[in-house]
């Protein structure tokens, strides 16, 4: 009787949770003047700027441009807390990748090599509080002779993220990450930017894929083209029939190529 009411307390919190992340969309292309992905007030500092261009299209007319030392590109609430809206339930997550670029005129004191940041924003039930697994090319291998200035590349699901901030070294994936907090810890948002302290930096991004026990989204950063529909936006990601009978269900691991 315990092991139904913990299942049907976590399918209510599923069922119900009012999500941004569009159910099984496949592509979504995001536009200049989408209100869903966007800059989050205060986080662009230092004169940097964050914002769908033409300079460098990835997949169709346009990527997410990054300039200068602090930028949040982001979908969601950045800094949750427990009340916060979810866009899916942890545990529902099996990875996150995205394309990536630096251009040939970025300048930093890091490293010429340094890519732009992908998160995953957290709020962790067990230790009420929030949390940020991160995507840095310094810890996968980005580094080197093989990363080449206005070239775009391709992270992985086999890829590790970190928490920040200060364990850098203690890499996992996500699906591994997913899977070690306590049930009710929900991602709160996605962003996409540069550390502080980068400097002059110059670097693109685009195709952000969310993966799922439900399937994936990739958002698709676009100068132009067809809005999605309003109540695409609206859909959850697996209704409660789904999700009780793929909570447990992991798809094979798939791997991005270097374009």
């Amino acid at each position: 009787m315990k092991h139904f009411a913990r299942a049907a307390v976590r399918a209510a919190f599923i069922a119900t949770t009012a999500l941004s992340v569009p159910a099984f969309a496949g592509e979504v292309k995001v536009l200049p003047t989408d209100t869903a992905w966007r800059n989050l007030p205060g986080e662009l500092r230092e004169n940097a700027t964050a914002g769908i261009t033409d300079t460098a299209p990835r997949s169709g007319n346009g990527s997410l441009e990054l300039t200068g030392p602090r930028t949040r590109f982001a979908i969601g609430n950045i800094y949750p807390n427990a009340q916060t809206t979810p866009l899916i339930a942890l545990d529902q997550v099996t990875g996150l990748t995205f394309d990536w670029r630096i251009a040939g005129d970025s300048v930093n004191p890091y490293n010429p090599d340094y890519t732009p940041a992908l998160r995953l924003h957290i709020w962790d039930a067990g230790a009420g509080v929030r949390r940020e697994i991160i995507w840095e090319g310094a810890y996968n291998g980005a580094y080197g002779p093989q990363t080449v200035p206005d070239t775009w590349y391709s992270s992985t699901l086999a890829d590790s993220f970190y928490v920040g901030a200060g364990n850098e070294n203690n890499g996992r994936t996500v699906a591994d990450w997913a899977q070690r907090y306590a049930a009710g810890s929900f991602v709160a948002a996605i962003s996409v930017g540069s550390g502080g302290g980068a400097g002059a930096y110059h670097a693109f991004a685009d195709n952000v894929t969310l993966y799922t026990v439900g399937g994936s989204t990739t958002y698709n950063f676009e100068v132009a083209g067809a809005v999605p529909e309003p109540a695409t936006w609206g859909m959850m990601i697996v209704g409660i029939g789904a999700v009780g009978g793929a909570a447990r269900v992991r798809r094979p691991k798939a791997t991005i190529a270097i374009a």
